[in-house]
């Protein structure tokens, strides 16, 4: 981070003020079933079968009928609220084929734009607005494709809610030439840099919308060109998301969502609970007005 491009990133905040959210997947065995022979005792049963020979007992002495397939889907649930991982989640058999197709961008986005599906590119005579909705798949390429050329980007990530951070990270790499954007601390790992993908942008000049609604992998985003000091973020506090979630896909079709690591900017800022600052705060009225002062700032100093 060098001393000039923090004093250009200075006066464009000065001018500003002056002028007014890895989809792997890890497989399970499929569990056994059956029920335990007349006069088993308890401890003779296979743990394995516990749960299906209590969805049985429970489904044939129930006073009204009752599906096997709620009672389990209970049970996994009230198995996730155990954990007290308040990101953990369980997904039936075609939300998660939903969610997945989402994320892969072939189902409905959370902010739908005219233009390109979840990135809207909108080019001005010395201006690009890049909108994204959300981080699925093929995101990043899109907004390499929107900074091309451009003399002035205006990144706007409010509402984001993430994605995939493969995702966010390629988006980030659009406007660094090499280095850090974020550290993937799993559980069971120890810590991982993740770096530009390919050589990106790193002179056109960046201002970075966010609001409460800016979540997740946009906030790796935010917080990246923040650290690197490659952007002046404009808007409201973020939402503060900063671990990351792996799907545990179970043999028929659900899965279980839980939180396998943590994820921190380039200066070790862990974003869980307290999110990313903006350099310049804004009401979402007069955000977009304010970055383009804080836009013209950076473009003549």
């Amino acid at each position: 981070m060098s001393t000039p491009r923090r004093s250009v990133r200075g006066a464009a905040v000065v001018a500003a003020l002056l002028g007014a959210y890895t989809l792997g997947a890890m497989s399970v065995e499929p569990a056994r079933t059956g029920s335990a022979e007349p006069g088993a005792s308890p401890g003779g049963a296979s743990p394995d079968r516990v749960l299906d020979d209590a969805v049985e007992a429970i489904a044939a002495a129930a006073e009204g009928p009752v599906s096997r397939d709620r009672l389990r889907e209970a049970a996994l649930m009230a198995m996730v609220r155990e954990l007290g991982d308040p990101w953990a989640r369980y997904y039936p058999p075609q939300e998660f084929a939903d969610f997945t197709a989402w994320l892969a961008g072939e189902g409905k986005t959370v902010r739908p734009e005219p233009e390109s599906g979840d990135v809207s590119v909108e080019r001005e005579d010395d201006l690009t607005v890049i909108r994204v909705a959300v981080f699925t798949r093929g995101v990043g390429e899109r907004v390499r494709e929107g900074v091309a050329g451009s003399s002035a980007v205006m990144l706007d990530l409010r509402g984001n809610p993430g994605g995939l951070l493969a995702e966010a990270v390629e988006t980030a790499s659009a406007f660094l030439a090499d280095g850090p954007v974020v550290t993937y601390d799993g559980n069971d790992a120890p810590p991982e840099v993740i770096t530009v993908t390919s050589p990106g942008d790193p002179r056109v000049p960046v201002v970075v919308l966010v609001d409460q609604g800016t979540a997740s992998a946009a906030e790796v985003v935010a917080g990246s060109l923040r650290d690197r000091d490659r952007a002046v973020l404009v808007g409201s506090p973020t939402f503060g998301k900063g671990t990351v979630q792996e799907p545990v896909r179970l043999p028929d079709g659900s899965a279980v969502e839980l939180t396998v690591g943590r994820y921190e900017t380039p200066d070790g800022h862990n974003l869980e609970g307290t999110g990313v600052e903006p350099d310049v705060a804004a009401e979402e009225s007069d955000a977009e007005e304010r970055a383009r002062t804080v836009l013209r700032g950076l473009a003549g100093a």
